[in-house]
């Protein structure tokens, strides 16, 4: 009984007060990738704690010590006689084990099956609504057989930025040429006059989507900050590291700490993306490129992951499909933004001790280690 309450109390304590004080420390802004290491370790050891607390609690009566009478459990177990030794109380423990690892489990299932479908869908209606870019500057890149006497005519540009808006006589703007889009594979340009760029991820068929709206907008050197913003998010596979903390929104969504964790987890990513693309680019031109799509707040479909923010979990499966611009969920000051404080970060880069990251990564074994040394002792 005392390893089942040391390890409920544990449990309580990662689920209320750790993720709250966490989700409220500004020292994550400088070490994302340790922060987000970190709050996996508590949400994982979260639930294997509430696990392991109430399976303690069920083998009590079995034996003195834990991991003992769990052996003897199994044992019975594998003799056909899962109740033998247990009392009514225990029963209902093992009543308790079941329904907690059916709903962790169950939700983080069906909130997986239901990204992967909303994805597909949303890729599938991309590819027919959006043009490959890549196609058309292949197939525009073919020169155009002129008469003899007809003089080769020179490429120009339109005032306004817009790739696919070049002045085609004869030849299309290769990425040779300094067009930006070209080089990006499973990009796709949405008809639409919001400024907008999201990824869809996946293992073999991820897409990138921008609009029309935003190649008007933008200038080359914040296009190129956005799309390696984009490009991060599908090579790093950040759709991964967010998915567990939406399962755990949905298992238990009377708790608060639970969308504060979902929405830190959510900004480190971002974080961690903008770091990437500044590398490739500079800190300076992707604050910019934020600065004018971060204001509008536009509309991205569930499953996806753009550059100015979270998705709308709980609106359309199509691109865009309300042509509007997304309303801010919450009365929060314009200070406490997350794309005012990436922005912020942009600017001015925090410093960040050696030993912080370090300490993180060690807070993360250490929790993670918990568990199991609990259930030893």
């Amino acid at each position: 009984m005392t390893t089942a309450a040391a390890l409920t109390l544990f449990a309580a304590v990662l689920a209320w007060p750790v993720p709250r004080l966490l989700a409220g420390a500004r020292w994550t802004h400088g070490c994302p990738r340790a922060a987000i290491v970190l709050w996996q370790a508590i949400g994982l050891a979260g639930g294997v704690c509430a696990l392991l607390a109430a399976i303690a609690f069920t083998v009590a009566p079995l034996s003195g010590s834990t991991p003992r009478a769990i052996a003897h459990h199994v044992h019975n177990l594998a003799k056909g006689q899962p109740l033998s030794g247990l009392d009514w109380l225990s029963v209902v423990g093992l009543g308790l084990v079941a329904a907690l690892a059916s709903r962790l489990f169950g939700v983080l299932a069906s909130s997986t099956f239901a990204t992967l479908r909303r994805r597909s869908h949303h890729r599938h209606i991309v590819d027919l609504t959006g043009d490959d870019h890549t196609e058309d500057c292949r197939s525009a890149a073919t020169p155009v057989e002129l008469p003899a006497a007809a003089p080769r005519p020179r490429h120009h540009r339109i005032q306004d930025w817009t790739p696919l808006a070049s002045i085609r006589h004869g030849y299309h703007a290769r990425g040779s040429d300094g067009c930006e889009l070209c080089g990006h594979v499973g990009l796709r340009i949405l008809d639409h006059p919001v400024a907008v760029a999201y990824c869809v991820p996946g293992v073999r068929h991820a897409r990138v989507v921008v609009s029309r709206g935003l190649l008007t907008t933008l200038g080359p050197r914040e296009l190129r900050a956005v799309l390696a913003h984009e490009d991060a998010h599908v090579t790093g596979r950040h759709d991964l590291v967010i998915q567990p903390f939406i399962a755990w929104q949905q298992t238990f969504p009377f708790l608060r700490p639970a969308w504060e964790a979902t929405a830190a987890v959510s900004l480190l990513v971002e974080m961690l993306a903008d770091d990437a693309a500044a590398r490739r680019t500079s800190g300076r031109t992707l604050a910019r490129a934020l600065a004018q799509l971060g204001v509008t707040r536009s509309l991205i479909p569930a499953g996806t992951l753009g550059v100015s923010g979270s998705p709308d979990t709980s609106g359309p499966a199509g691109p865009l499909a309300t042509g509007t611009r997304a309303e801010p969920a919450d009365t929060e000051p314009p200070s406490r933004s997350p794309v005012i404080a990436r922005i912020v970060r942009l600017l001015d880069p925090p410093a960040v001790p050696w030993w912080q990251p370090a300490a993180a990564y060690t807070a993360a074994a250490a929790i993670l280690a918990a568990p199991f040394l609990l259930l030893a002792v």
